[in-house]
């Protein structure tokens, strides 16, 4: 939809980081939380009560945040640096960011229920009502276990919900275009991943280099066996179980034996090694490229 209205308004619509004079621009988010504005003399009333029922209307910092959180919407959100030396100093911070499905919670009591997930204090954002961030700035971060934990929240909610952990980074002014830049890899995440719950670079970072025009011709050297369902589901299945053939016989319900045998079949038609880092990394991103296609 979003690519739409581009196409559409063209040079009028724009994405919020790139852009200072907010308020010459009509505010909109979409369920993925990007967020967009469309000139104000572009559009006719008409066209601005159509785009207000099919997208939620993307306003100011809320009055609820408390200053601290003010200090940081400014400075992540609005892309104002001077916010930057307001916020609170730290050696190393990280950003991870939570999705939730329009209306399934109210956002006031998940942005409880995920504070709860950590020891120690961290501030909270709410972008939109289905976007949420949290900013941890403990050097010994749970980050970690957030995969289980959000499991538990899932089950505790009956919500899907969806995160991206973010990267520990040193702590300085250029935090904004990490920001702006992990949350396009969630959104690209959950595009090409819907199935998953949590995402971290390591899932993302290939469907980065596949998004590539010219990449579609990257599946011809797995012409043999790009049309075997079964042979794609295995190969991937033990990529992800970080070329565990015992664990990843598990998750297919086969034997270890049989696994390896279909491993070695592999090998023997492409003459690419998976079982070693290069080959292994090679055959994985043309497997994404294929199901992408």
């Amino acid at each position: 939809m979003l690519e739409k209205l581009r196409a559409y308004y063209q040079d009028a619509l724009i994405e919020r980081e790139q852009v200072d004079e907010r308020d010459q621009y009509e505010w909109f988010s979409t369920e993925r939380g990007e967020v967009f504005g469309i000139k104000k003399e572009a559009l006719t009333p008409k066209e601005r009560t159509l785009l207000a029922t099919l997208f939620t209307r993307y306003e100011t910092i809320p009055s609820w945040l408390s200053e601290r959180q003010q200090r940081w919407y400014r400075f992540l959100i609005q892309h104002d640096t001077t916010a930057f030396e307001h916020v609170p100093s730290s050696t190393h911070t990280r950003f991870i960011y939570f999705y939730i499905q329009k209306g399934t919670v109210d956002p006031h009591d998940f942005m409880e229920a995920i504070q709860s997930l950590f020891p120690y204090d961290v501030t909270m954002l709410s972008e939109t009502e289905q976007q949420f961030i949290v900013i941890d700035q403990q050097e010994e971060s749970i980050a970690s276990t957030l995969y289980e934990l959000i499991d538990t929240l899932c089950s505790d909610f009956y919500i899907q919900l969806r995160a991206y952990i973010g990267q520990k980074c040193p702590h300085g002014v250029e935090l904004t275009h990490i920001f702006t830049a992990e949350k396009r890899y969630f959104h690209i995440g959950m595009k090409h991943k819907p199935e998953q719950r949590v995402y971290s670079i390591e899932d993302i970072f290939p469907l980065l280099l596949i998004n590539d025009e010219e990449m579609t011709y990257a599946m011809t050297f797995l012409q043999t066996v790009k049309q075997d369902d079964d042979m794609i589901k295995t190969m991937k299945t033990f990529f992800e179980c970080n070329l565990n053939v015992s664990l990843a016989a598990k998750k297919l319900h086969m034997h270890r034996n049989s696994l390896q045998y279909r491993i070695d079949k592999l090998i023997e038609k492409t003459g690419i090694d998976i079982k070693q880092f290069k080959g292994a990394l090679t055959v994985y991103l043309a497997i994404l490229l294929h199901e992408q296609h």
